[in-house]
């Protein structure tokens, strides 16, 4: 696979990590129920595939492998949400090793959730033609510099430029 085919999906993992894997504040209620969390979510993820559907001018043609993606954004999303659920519910008991085996779990679910995606994405990518790559390039490069920007800061991390 070239640089230019793989920049999208790369922009893309960091855009859905923005949109999917950014944990509730730990202030957040503990009352808050595991479905309005996931209707949350849910309602956020269709928001920013509706956005990106529109950005990318997602074409007729293109709609049958734009339907895999958002299906697999979808999926993951969900199996996320369960992993940042349970993780949520048994934090205040777990043990330093337990805390540390939930933080694999879910490096691993998203590094297999984004091999799915990337999937699904590069064949959308493969289908769009010149013009409407270099717009898919240009959205998912802001849209992956505007979560690095802001990423940073929800994790304590320094800036990097």
């Amino acid at each position: 696979m070239t640089n230019a085919r793989r920049l999208p999906a790369a922009a893309l993992a960091a855009t859905l990590a923005a949109a999917l894997l950014v944990p509730a504040a730990p202030a957040r209620a503990q009352a808050q129920s595991e479905a309005t969390t996931f209707a949350a979510v849910s309602k956020r993820v269709e928001r920013r595939l509706a956005r990106l559907h529109d950005e990318l001018g997602i074409t007729p043609a293109e709609e049958p492998l734009w339907a895999r993606y958002a299906a697999t954004t979808r999926s993951n999303a969900q199996a996320m949400g369960s992993l940042f659920e349970q993780r949520r519910s048994e934090l205040p008991t777990m043990t330093a090793d337990a805390n540390t085996r939930s933080l694999t779990a879910m490096a691993e679910q998203h590094a297999a959730d984004m091999r799915r995606l990337q999937t699904a994405f590069e064949a959308l990518y493969a289908a769009m033609p010149a013009a409407q790559k270099a717009t898919a390039d240009a959205v998912l490069r802001r849209h992956s510099m505007d979560h690095h920007e802001n990423h940073g800061e929800d994790h304590g991390h320094e800036d990097h430029h």
